[in-house]
């Protein structure tokens, strides 16, 4: 059973899924907040509307108590859906968005960064083991690369993930 209980704002919600789904590394971390900015709407009209299922009981126009105990489960379910694809956009913000020294150094080794495996953190900056002090970056500037290179990443696992999925008519 479907019930749309805000179908405009289902709609939008529907719109910005899509959009992080096809977001890129500039635009993911805006369209995460815009994301988690119109669930936390739903989710708010989706508890006064539960507290309303609770009240109108006393109401002069009763539902049915099926009625009213199918429109409770619901609110419930969606409030439940909303707060689980919450925490999951909130967590995706914030893996995208915070990157210590040290993980920046992790991650340049990972990704071969310039040519280098051997990045290290020092209290100056991050430089790879054998460089001069113009191949040392401030942790600023690592810290920022870093978070960038992890939304390209994130951005084109999403997209291979995207690619694999069968085609449905």
């Amino acid at each position: 059973m479907n019930h749309s209980m805000y179908p405009e704002l289902e709609e939008k919600l529907q719109n910005t899924r899509r959009a992080l789904e096809g977001a890129n590394s500039e635009n993911i971390i805006e369209l995460c907040k815009q994301h988690l900015a119109l669930l936390a709407e739903y989710r708010s009209h989706l508890y006064k509307l539960r507290h309303r299922y609770s009240i109108d009981q006393r109401s002069v126009h009763v539902p049915s108590p099926e009625d009213l105990n199918d429109a409770r489960k619901v609110a419930r379910a969606a409030i439940e859906n909303t707060t689980q694809e919450r925490n999951r956009t909130e967590n995706l913000l914030i893996s995208l968005t915070t990157v210590s020294g040290y993980e920046a150094a992790k991650i340049f080794n990972r990704l071969n960064y310039l040519g280098h495996v051997d990045w290290e953190l020092r209290a100056s900056g991050i430089k790879f083991s054998d460089g001069s002090s113009r191949d040392l970056l401030t942790i600023q500037e690592a810290v920022n690369i870093a978070g960038l290179l992890r939304r390209d990443e994130y951005v084109a696992a999403h997209a291979v993930k995207e690619e694999s999925k069968p085609v449905t008519p």
